[in-house]
């Protein structure tokens, strides 16, 4: 039916508390993916937790072994895909032997030997050493009771181990006791560190029951203000925590730690001269991700300042 009702124009103030919800979306689609396609190399001073980390990963001697609990999945790509990515090629270009467990989700190995073969292929494409399923890195798989394993891992270590198999290339499994990986260690202080990339409360768990040996943590950025608490401690030897700390590795791995050059880092913690691996592949999700969540937090400042002047606005034409 027609209508002869006048239209109604929205004022200012009006418009600045309507936006449509598809204009917000497709906005920050627009504000967090366009980085993604046209990468923006933001500056970047890393913070003394990821310094830490790096350092106390640049230290392992060649042929020494790390322990790491994969304890994340899929729904944290974004961050813990990025740290398990630069702690990998830590590890490979230093040559360090390496046990994959899990305690937080069935899925967490599958995606550790994906991320795992993932970087192995790169390195070993741009002329470093290829690394090998059992005989450079065991996936010890997913253990259902995260206290009791973990205290196991403690204690005991190689009780973990019993009955377990990996898979060699071309090979049937095998029983992990044979891998050269585990050749020599008895316990788990036999391990340089224990690297936990975790997006659950098995930090906690971790923290609680293992003393044997040295820990670092790798979490999402939710979790960094409890997890300050044990770095702050020095219960931790190093922290990654969320996008910055990805992205921070990442820039340590480009420049290293008191490198002369245009772009030096320092810390008042370290006098020596840490090399990083100037041009090789050191750019991951941090570098691409920390520019996207800039834009994405930029954009959250415009809507919210924008909605306060429109309420404020309304305010005043209605007073």
């Amino acid at each position: 039916m027609a209508t002869n009702d006048p239209i109604v124009k929205k004022d200012f103030a009006e418009a600045l508390q309507s936006v449509p919800k598809p204009v917000l979306y497709l906005v920050l689609f627009l504000f967090a993916g366009l980085p993604l396609f046209f990468p923006v190399k933001l500056p970047n001073k890393p913070i003394d937790a990821s310094i830490d980390c790096f350092a106390q990963l640049m230290s392992l001697p060649e042929g020494s072994k790390v322990l790491i609990a994969s304890d994340w999945t899929n729904s944290t790509r974004g961050e813990s895909m990025g740290q398990m990515e630069a702690l990998l090629r830590i590890l490979m270009r230093k040559k360090i032997k390496f046990v994959v467990y899990t305690v937080a989700d069935p899925q967490a190995p599958e995606v550790a030997r994906f991320t795992i073969r993932k970087v192995a292929a790169e390195e070993a494409k741009a002329g470093g050493y290829g690394y090998k399923p059992f005989q450079d890195y065991l996936v010890l798989g997913y253990y259902p009771n995260a206290e009791g394993t973990t205290t196991a891992i403690n204690n005991k270590f190689l009780s973990i181990c019993e009955g377990k198999k990996d898979y060699p290339e071309d090979s049937p499994p095998m029983d992990v006791l044979r891998s050269p990986v585990l050749q020599g260690v008895k316990s788990v202080a036999d391990f340089k560190d224990l690297v936990l990339v975790t997006a659950s409360s098995t930090n906690t768990v971790v923290i609680e029951r293992v003393t044997k040996v040295p820990l670092i943590f790798m979490v999402t950025g939710v979790m960094v203000p409890e997890n300050t608490t044990y770095y702050a401690s020095g219960q931790l030897k190093g922290l990654c925590g969320g996008v910055k700390g990805v992205y921070d590795l990442e820039t340590l791995m480009e420049y290293g730690l008191n490198v002369d050059g245009p772009h030096k880092i320092t810390s008042d913690k370290y006098s020596e001269v840490i090399p990083g691996f100037p041009g090789k592949q050191n750019e991951g999700k941090g570098t691409a991700y920390y520019p996207s969540l800039h834009f994405a937090l930029f954009l959250l400042i415009i809507a919210v300042v924008a909605g306060n002047v429109g309420m404020i606005l309304a305010k005043r034409r209605a007073g």
